[in-house]
Parts: C-alpha cells; sequence; structure tokens
C-alpha cells in the first residue's frame, strides 16, 4: 500500500483508517482488558492518564501533519505475491528502507524503553506501537496489490454506496458487524469478544496467536503477524481473485464469508496488543531494577 502524495488526498477524503476508529477502539479495549498492573501503570504514565482506546487512532492523524507525515509507511507493508496463488511477507522484497509496519513495531518498542529519549518521545513510540499492532491483523495492510486493495472499486448495499475493498475491510464489515460506528458501540464489541476469549470460540486459539511473543525477537514477532494476516488475502480476501470482487456489491455473501475473519483479526489485535504491552512492562521494570 505505497504512500504518495495522489493517495494521501483519497484518503482524506474517504475516511480509509485501517481499522477506522471504532475497530481500533475495540482492539484497544481488548488489550486494555489483559493489561496487568505493570502495564496499567505505565501505559498511563505515558499516555498521561489517558486510555488506550482514547489514543488508538492517534497515529491515523497525526500522518497527515507536516510533523508525521514521515510515519506513512509504518502502517502497512507491501508483499509482492502473487495473489491469489501465492501470498507471503519477504522483507528484503516487502520491507523499503525507509521502513514498513513490521520494522516499525520493532523500532517504536525498543523507544518506549529507551531512556535516552523524552518523555513526549516515549508517548508517541507506545502511541505507535498501540495503533500498528492493530494495524498488521488488516489484511490488505500486508498486501501491495491494487495499493493494499485500494484501487478495487467496489459497492456496499445495491451499489448504492461506492467504495473500495481497502475500506470495506477497514470500515463496513467490522462496523456491520458491531453494529455501529461510535466508540460506544467499540466497547460493546470489544466485550463480545473479550467473552470469546476467554470462555467462547477463541478461547483454545489465544495462545497460539502469542507463541510469538518476546520482545526481545526484534522484527521477529511483527513479521509473524504480518505473515499470518497477509496469508488470509489469499484463503479469505480474494481467494478467487481481483474479478470476484471489482465493481461488485460485496454486502450480501461475501461480508457474511468473512465477517468472522475480520472479527477474528481484531481479536488477535487486542490479545496480542494487551499482552506485547505487559512484556514492555515487564521489561520496563528489570531495566530499573538493574
Amino acid at each position: 500500500m505505497k504512500a504518495s502524495t495522489f493517495l494521501a488526498p483519497l484518503l482524506l477524503t474517504t475516511g480509509v483508517y485501517s481499522w477506522g476508529p471504532m475497530g481500533h477502539a475495540t482492539v484497544a479495549y481488548i488489550a486494555q482488558h489483559y493489561l496487568d498492573g505493570a502495564a496499567r501503570i505505565l501505559t498511563s504514565h505515558l499516555l498521561s492518564g489517558a486510555s488506550l482506546p482514547d489514543i488508538a487512532s492517534w497515529a491515523d492523524s497525526y500522518r497527515y501533519t507536516d510533523g508525521g507525515a514521515f510515519s506513512q509507511v509504518f502502517h502497512y507493508i507491501d508483499a509482492h505475491d502473487q495473489v491469489p496463488h501465492k501470498c507471503n511477507i519477504k522483507m528484503e522484497r516487502d520491507c523499503p528502507p525507509e521502513g514498513c509496519i513490521v520494522t516499525a513495531i520493532a523500532n517504536y518498542t525498543e523507544r518506549i524503553l529507551n531512556d535516552d529519549l523524552s518523555f513526549s518521545e516515549r508517548a508517541d513510540a507506545l502511541k505507535f506501537v498501540i495503533h500498528f499492532i492493530g494495524d498488521v491483523q488488516q489484511p490488505l495492510h500486508t498486501e501491495n496489490l491494487a495499493v493494499g486493495g485500494n484501487e478495487i472499486t467496489v459497492f456496499w448495499g445495491n451499489e448504492s454506496v461506492k467504495t473500495n475493498l481497502h475500506a470495506a475491510w477497514d470500515r463496513n464489515i467490522p462496523e456491520t458487524l458491531a453494529g455501529g460506528s461510535t466508540i460506544a458501540t467499540s466497547a460493546s464489541f470489544a466485550n463480545s469478544i473479550i467473552q470469546d476469549l476467554e470462555t467462547g470460540i477463541y478461547s483454545n486459539l489465544k495462545k497460539d496467536w502469542t507463541s510469538c511473543g518476546s520482545i526481545k525477537r526484534g522484527i521477529g514477532c511483527p513479521k509473524a503477524w504480518a505473515q499470518d494476516a497477509n496469508k488470509i488475502v489469499c484463503s479469505d480476501v480474494l481467494p478467487n481473485g481481483v474479478e470476484e470482487v471489482q465493481n461488485k456489491d460485496i454486502s450480501g455473501a461475501y461480508y457474511e464469508r468473512n465477517k468472522m475473519i475480520a472479527r477474528q483479526q481484531i481479536a488477535k489485535g487486542g490479545y496480542r496488543l494487551g499482552l506485547w504491552l505487559n512484556k514492555i512492562a515487564k521489561a520496563e521494570q528489570l531495566k530499573c531494577r538493574a
């Protein structure tokens, strides 16, 4: 999903903000539920008392400021693979020298723990990590094809709403499933997902979602998460190629086929983020005791 001077205005006018504010707040609410005591203290301190959902979409707004333009490329990785025949991530091929979401998660994780940085720099690093761990779960944030789906025109609801495939995954699918687009909606949506993480359909899956959980591995875990999401482009997002969805209404059978995929990716994002922040807080404690 290459950033360009052409695409930036398009993204602003169509409101394409990765999962959208509702989706990102849902990820943050889930993560907040899984924070241990040390992580709650650390995040509250660095966020000056704000909650994770309060700042979950900060990085989307920041990238359109003069000072934040550099961060555009950190919201995605462009997999130059062969959809729908072969989906994969290759860092040397897909992540440019200026960085991508995989390297950004690793870098900003390190910056949270860097005492040589200012308080505001460490706070911004935390905001980036909260957002990017949500972004990397969205399959089209790990795909180059058609600018991450932004150039695949689709309709939502009997061709009454023209949009694109990326925006449909960002907003239409999760917001339709959640029943709205407000922050209040995200809280109730998160609660239903947390129930499934605790005792429902995700309870036996969540351990595998965090099998890669060491912040000491650098890009290891972020790359694994990107690989996980990228596979879904071939298996579920575009299993029959672009022609299946191009200029089609996808609010019917396509939505029904993919709504639980989107929900599960949001669940992964929230659970992974919560445990990742716990590990950062633990590393901060160990650093202070050294």
